[in-house]
């Protein structure tokens, strides 16, 4: 009984006791890759042949005509060289079925590819010959959206190219306006700089209360057996941060961030199936927050600078599954079920030009299960945090901006001939001395799609949503599958000192239409959905109406997405 209630008052033991299960589902996993070795089979490539196929293909029936012809020839294909440069196996080379199907599973992840395939064909001589084959999306997108979420309206409008002349460079520019003004962002994103393995992602953008810059050139860990990857990575912005309390806004401050994370890694076994990976980064962030006139006392953060050296692990057990009509409409999405670890542990000093002494360190791991019938599952748990050393001026000892957290998602395809996914979605959060700059938040953008924007706050969340999404199972006119959902949302965040109560919990109940443009990039799903707030209120209205190009919650991070962690080894 005892024990019980210390779960109820504190969510951490809560959040221990779902950690000491997580072994006991390591086995299963480690079975599944057993059964998978004979991806090792190896063979060796004789050619590679490229076939690019435009957005529609005259041959389908109800392709053929003019309008779609028309798009096809406004349209610049994928240039075969782009395709080339991204596969992972070469003519003459030996290598293994997996290494081929990660090839396949990277042109899929291009957004600018529909869909891709692989075949292979025996020769005389006992070789093989590869067959790829991709469809091109549609990629220029003028954009304009009207977004409420929450009882906020934004507005939005620009362009998009992201195949540019058919080398896969993303160009864009963005026009928004919101209850905070108007904000430009200009984008220019290159998967292949310079025709090589090195990437560039770049964003400028000015707002109504400030602005930002975001660089990054790496060379990622663009296959599982990539020997060594690094990146230099820069971010600054200064803007308006608003404090919420219950839904209200109360306190509002300036901050300036400046960050740089020079980094490198290396691959360190010899297992394709289950990658180790050693990575050590400098990270250097620094936070400055100043008052205005309405700030409320209490609320501004100190100013914080980290800087020091990481070194953090990763582990990644290959185990993929193709799945359709999951969080996208007719596209295949690769799940890997296979554990995903990381974990990190650096050295923040003073005397390398930070606030304090401390040693930052997160840990993480995700996996999954099912997967060989109708149903999967995936869960992911992990903590993030800053120890306290003992030195002069500050508090030794104690760990402080500290984040505890668990994800669990289950997907079950409830009908074998009509695309019906039911999905269940749980999640809880818990900050332990957290900086005044976290908080954990609930509300309409966050899971709880019946209540406004930031309508509840606190150090400790718990949030569940039940989905039921369903599709007519063919293309309406070629362009989009057009269906709808039914959902309960409910969630709670408390305070620090108050458990978890039956009486606070909040709950929606609702339904909403689904379009899955199946030509676009990346098979957009935009999503109308109706919620009405079940119980006890403190808005106005029950109804709340949500418009979005997303899913009405995440598999993970939601009420927690905006904690910023000291460090990361992903």
């Amino acid at each position: 009984m005892a024990a019980s209630k210390r779960m109820q008052k504190h969510p951490l033991f809560f959040v221990f006791f779902l950690l000491c299960l997580v072994p006991l589902l390591w086995t299963p996993a480690e079975a599944k890759k057993k059964r998978r070795r004979h991806q090792l089979k190896t063979v060796q490539v004789r050619t590679i042949t490229v076939d690019v196929r435009n957005i529609f293909d005259p041959t389908v029936p109800g392709e053929d005509i003019w309008l779609f012809r028309l798009a096809n020839r406004l349209h610049i294909p994928t240039k075969p060289s782009v395709i080339r440069r991204e596969m992972l196996v070469y003519p003459g080379d030996w290598t293994d079925l997996e290494r081929i199907e990660e090839s396949e599973r990277n042109l899929r992840a291009l957004p600018f590819i529909k869909d891709a395939s692989i075949s292979q064909q025996q020769t005389p001589d006992g070789r093989v010959d590869l067959l790829v084959k991709t469809q091109d999306s549609w990629t220029t997108q003028p954009q304009f959206n009207v977004a409420s979420e929450g009882g906020q309206t934004s507005l939005s409008g620009g362009f998009e190219e992201i195949n540019l002349l058919g080398y896969g460079k993303d160009l864009s520019y963005q026009y928004k306006k919101n209850t905070d003004g108007v904000s430009e962002v200009l984008g220019y994103n290159d998967p292949q700089f310079l025709n090589s393995r090195f990437i560039l992602n770049s964003s400028f953008q000015d707002t109504a209360t400030g602005n930002a810059q975001d660089i990054n050139l790496a060379q990622p860990f663009y296959s599982l057996t990539t020997p060594v990857a690094g990146g230099l990575p820069y971010s600054h912005f200064e803007g308006l941060q608003k404090v919420f309390a219950q839904g209200t806004q109360i306190s509002q401050y300036d901050q300036t961030h400046t960050s740089l994370d020079p980094n490198i890694g290396w691959w360190v076994n010899n297992d394709p199936l289950n990658v180790l990976r050693l990575q050590v980064s400098y990270r250097y962030s620094e936070d400055i927050f100043k008052a205005q006139d309405v700030t409320l006392p209490g609320t501004l953060p100190d100013d914080k600078a980290l800087s020091g050296p990481i070194a953090g692990m990763s582990y990644i057990q290959s185990d993929f599954i193709k799945e359709t009509f999951v969080d996208k409409t007719g596209r295949v999405e690769d799940i890997n079920l296979g554990h995903q670890s990381n974990i990190g542990l650096g050295y923040v000093a003073k005397k390398f030009g930070a606030t304090e002494n401390t040693l930052p360190f997160s840990a993480n791991d995700s996996f999954g299960f099912g997967g060989s019938g109708p149903w999967f599952g995936l869960f992911s748990y992990g903590t993030s945090s800053r120890y306290t050393l003992y030195s002069e001026g500050q508090t030794g000892g104690r760990l402080i901006n500290t984040i505890y957290f668990a994800n669990f998602n289950y997907y079950q395809h409830l009908l074998e001939d009509f695309p019906m996914t039911g999905v269940v979605h749980a999640e809880s959060a818990y900050l332990q001395n957290p900086d005044s700059s976290n908080v954990l938040t609930l509300g309409g953008d966050t899971g709880l799609r019946g209540f406004k924007v930031n309508s509840f706050t606190g150090n400790k969340s718990l949030l569940v949503n039940l989905e039921n999404r369903f599709y007519y199972p063919k293309e309406i006119l070629h362009l989009a599958y057009v269906g709808g959902a039914v959902f309960v949302d409910a969630g709670q965040t408390q305070p620090e000192g108050l458990g978890f109560t039956r009486r606070d919990f909040h709950a929606d109940v609702g339904m909403g239409m689904r379009f899955g443009l199946s030509r676009s990039a990346d098979g957009t799903v935009f999503r109308v959905d109706l919620a009405y707030a079940v119980g006890p209120i403190q808005q106005s209205n029950r109804w709340i109406l949500s418009i979005s190009s997303a899913q009405g919650f995440s598999r993970e991070a939601n009420t927690y997405k905006n904690f910023a962690s000291p460090t990361s080894t992903q």
